[in-house]
């Protein structure tokens, strides 16, 4: 299978085969980008491909409602000349956890603490909007280079309240999801819940940290007997098989393994842990994902008010350096630490100026998933007690708009930088050059939406007036350029 299909997309290499079809990908010659494409195959059944189309047409939707930067993206679906399915959706670099623990083995903790607390995040996300994955595993879960999860493969995913006049695409006696990692609940053919996705979530922790699942197949039998061990036996202790675990982390990951759906973590407390206790594992080992290890501040005396925080000149100036180096990722991490060693609000007025640059450095270091949550919760913060045209809150606006748009949300940072865009002309002024970056973003993803004549005007009016205002050594005017360029080339070829 190679090719050119629609006119848009062409073809590259195969990636993967799974239970649904084959994933490929392919350059998306509209936009310019390279792309994932999965298409259906019907796997020599021609009766079953009308519920196949139905399954994988709801894995389009189910995926696309997501919206979490922990979920491949979609850009579009549609059908190839032949009348075959296909969905067109990020292209994801990096590999699966399964992948990973065949070349390297059980993962170190923190590596494990950093899967913990995202796939949490897109877990709590996901059962929020009343969607559940039902086949999460390893191979569905893949890690970038900077050590972002992607869950994928959302192709059995069912909403917890299916739509009205839907048609149920589980057939009658059908268990669905990978013996492996299926809960008991599913097995006995029970209600599938949002639970059952954490028990299975439980099976992935278990494997990476002790390097095994928790029950195995023995050799020659049938896959039935798999699904009764989940059913009937106890795993090992996780302590037993990786000793160095943390003992709290440890107990979460067997809880998530209860028998009975009730005994699990909610999804919410699964979030909690790994988000916001701080002083109790395994909190502060999934924190520890964010800065290196070093020795805990001590805690403030009761009754004692803490001191005016005084920016450390070393720590911001060993930053810097790093900065200048283009050690971004060091930066955030060494700033981080220096911030959260300080017990101070969010909004404290001192502090401001240094939580903006660690967003920056998050941005800069391509960690577009931090860098999101650092620009949101700090802006979040400061609209407390800030004015709306207040010049942080704006920018941390601005931030946020271009982390969606480096993370495939494409909509919603077009709908950001839109909104935006009146409120920084009136703060700043129409020839600002804060408000020429926003026209610019807004130019180039009204492109990757696929509007190129729109974009094209768009970019015609910013580059006039950036000429006009801007010297001739400002960057904007090469990067504006570029981009009209490549505008005017896909117009032509259209």
């Amino acid at each position: 299978m190679r090719g050119t299909f629609e006119e848009r997309y062409r073809l590259r290499n195969r990636l993967g085969k799974g239970g649904m079809g084959e994933v490929w990908a392919a350059e998306d010659l509209q936009l310019n980008r390279l792309v994932a494409v999965k298409f259906l195959s019907s796997h020599g059944e021609p009766g079953n491909l009308p519920r196949l189309e139905r399954r994988f047409e709801r894995e389009a939707r189910l995926t696309a409602r997501i919206g979490h930067p922990s979920v491949p993206t979609v850009h579009g679906t549609g059908r190839r000349e032949d009348n075959s399915l296909y969905i067109a959706m990020e292209l994801v670099d990096g590999s699966t956890l399964s992948e990973l623990l065949k070349k390297k083995g059980p993962f170190p903790i923190q590596l494990a603490a950093a899967v913990a607390f995202q796939t949490a995040d897109v877990l709590t996300h996901a059962h929020r909007i009343r969607v559940i994955h039902r086949d999460l595993k390893p191979s569905n879960l893949m890690l970038t280079p900077n050590n972002t999860v992607k869950v994928l493969d959302f192709g059995i995913a069912t909403a917890l309240e299916p739509d009205p006049g839907e048609t149920p695409l589980t057939r009658s006696g059908e268990t669905p999801g990978t013996p492996g990692f299926i809960s008991p609940e599913q097995a006995r053919g029970q209600k599938v819940t949002a639970r059952s996705d954490l028990y299975a979530f439980g099976c992935v922790l278990y494997e990476i940290v002790a390097g095994k699942p928790p029950f195995e197949l023995p050799k020659g039998a049938a896959p039935i007997v798999l699904t009764l061990k989940h059913m009937n036996e106890k795993p090992v202790p996780l302590t037993e098989r990786r000793p160095d675990t943390p003992p709290a982390f440890a107990d979460l990951i067997m809880r998530l393994l209860a028998k009975e759906p009730e005994e699990r973590p909610s999804p919410q407390e699964v979030q909690d842990v790994a988000r916001t206790c701080m002083d109790q594992q395994p909190t502060a080992l999934l924190r520890r994902l964010f800065a290196p290890t070093g020795p805990r501040p001590e805690p403030v005396a009761k009754g004692e008010v803490p001191q005016a925080p005084q920016p450390s000149a070393t720590v911001t100036e060993r930053v810097r350096a790093l900065a200048d180096r283009g050690e971004h990722a060091t930066g955030a991490a060494l700033l981080g630490e220096h911030l959260r060693g300080l017990r101070r609000p969010l909004d404290d007025p001192e502090l401001v100026p240094l939580r903006l640059t660690l967003c920056e450095l998050l941005l800069a270091s391509q960690d577009f998933t931090r860098a999101y949550d650092a620009y949101f919760t700090l802006g979040g913060a400061l609209r407390k007690r800030r004015p709306k045209t207040d010049r942080d809150i704006l920018t941390c606006r601005a931030g946020t708009a271009r982390c969606l748009g480096e993370l495939g949300r494409t909509p919603e940072a077009l709908h950001e930088f839109e909104a935006l865009l009146p409120v920084q002309q009136h703060v700043f002024g129409a020839v600002d050059p804060t408000v020429f970056d926003t026209r610019y973003e807004i130019a180039a993803l009204t492109a990757r939406g696929g509007l190129i004549q729109a974009a094209r005007d768009q970019l015609g009016g910013l580059v006039a007036d950036q000429h006009r205002v801007l010297p001739a050594s400002d960057e904007r005017h090469a990067r504006a350029d570029a981009l009209l360029v490549r505008l005017d080339r896909l117009i032509t070829s259209a």
